[in-house]
């Protein structure tokens, strides 16, 4: 723990020439190259090397007007990946405005514009302000099956969307997948209500989406009763229940991770680094990043809470983002605490046990 009632000098041996290089997506899609032209050419690529190339990007758009295509291509890179997912959380309207028009038709066809005629939309899931949309080449479409989206309320009761997450389940060859886009609660002190509503959001997309697949594979059931769905959904939440950021308890890992092959769980986590600001300032300011980066709630879960067990982070070593305030005159930084964020890129290998009769 950091704190601090005013700056501090930081001993030497802390300190740091320089901040660690961070990741850049122009030189990490400098690596990739881009997809070949013809859809025959991208089929036989991936159904040879089983690889596929998946793009994430995440931000919380403050009820802004979507950007231009031209500026949006430059963050989703079209012609380098097979998939291509984006979530957005106060997407388009506030979060009032968002319970008379919950669907992002402008958002949506500015995504479309940039991604180009060579991709096709999945799915789609709005949770008021939140949203989350997947795309898939062309090249590839026809290896996309049983696709699924969900979304799960931790606002007000447990009810309220203005927090929460959205996910998007889907199959690739017989590789499965799941996105969620969360927006969790804000605050410095929150802490304990992020970790429940991580858990939530894992727990209640595992026990819906696997009840959607049985519904859809046995159409002719349809007298099961909701209160036995909510059941088995209550008995899998209690197991994630404690408050205790520490404990030991409870199942070896996040139920997501059970059931999916892979899982990418991004969006405005919210999560914060321990500390007054006074204190978080003075060690930017002297490149004290691993002690940043070790007083960063979400870090610490990862290692002591096993609802986050199974998953990673890739490198951390942006300076962490602030809240912005648009709004004063001239455009600068609000005080506030700090918080890590970051959208990602990746490169999966599927299996292909339907289609060519073995695994990769």
């Amino acid at each position: 723990m950091i704190a601090s009632s005013g700056r501090q000098s930081i001993p030497t041996p802390f300190l740091i020439k320089s901040w660690p290089k961070p990741l850049s997506d122009e030189s990490a899609s400098s690596n990739i190259t881009v997809l070949p032209k013809s859809h025959e050419e991208i089929r036989s690529q991936v159904e040879a090397s089983g690889d596929v190339l998946i793009r994430v990007v995440t931000w919380n758009q403050q009820a802004r007007e979507p950007p231009h295509p031209e500026y949006l291509a430059k963050l989703l890179f079209p012609h380098k990946y097979h998939l291509c997912v984006v979530g957005t959380q106060e997407c388009e309207n506030t979060f009032a405005k968002s319970c008379i028009m919950p669907t992002k038709p402008r958002w949506e066809s500015c995504i479309e514009g940039a991604l180009g005629p060579d991709y096709e939309a999945l799915r789609s899931h709005s949770l008021l302000a939140s949203h989350i949309i997947a795309f898939a080449h062309k090249a590839i479409a026809h290896l996309v099956s049983d696709v699924q989206s969900i979304a799960i309320p931790t606002g007000l009761g447990d009810k309220f969307g203005n927090k929460g997450g959205i996910a998007i389940s889907l199959k690739v060859a017989e590789s499965s997948f799941c996105f969620v886009n969360a927006h969790l609660a804000a605050h410095q002190h929150a802490t304990i209500r992020r970790t429940n509503e991580f858990r939530r959001i894992s727990t209640h997309i595992v026990t819906r989406l696997l009840q959607q697949h049985r519904n859809s594979e046995v159409s002719t059931c349809t007298n099961s009763s909701s209160s036995d769905d909510d059941g088995r959904e209550d008995v899998l939440a209690d197991q994630y229940s404690s408050d205790d950021l520490r404990t030991d308890s409870g199942p070896q890992l996040n139920p997501l991770i059970d059931v999916f092959d892979k899982v990418l769980f991004f969006g405005d986590l919210n999560f914060r680094i321990y500390g007054t600001r006074e204190v978080v300032d003075g060690m930017l300011e002297s490149h004290m990043h691993d002690a940043l980066l070790c007083n960063d709630q979400l870090t610490m879960l990862m290692r002591f809470n096993r609802v986050f067990s199974g998953f990673s982070e890739g490198p951390l070593n942006f300076f962490p983002t602030y809240k912005f305030d648009h709004d004063s005159g001239k455009e600068r930084y609000k005080v506030s605490y700090l918080f890590f964020t970051h959208a990602c890129q990746h490169k999966v290998t599927l299996t292909f046990d339907s289609i060519l009769g073995r695994s990769l």
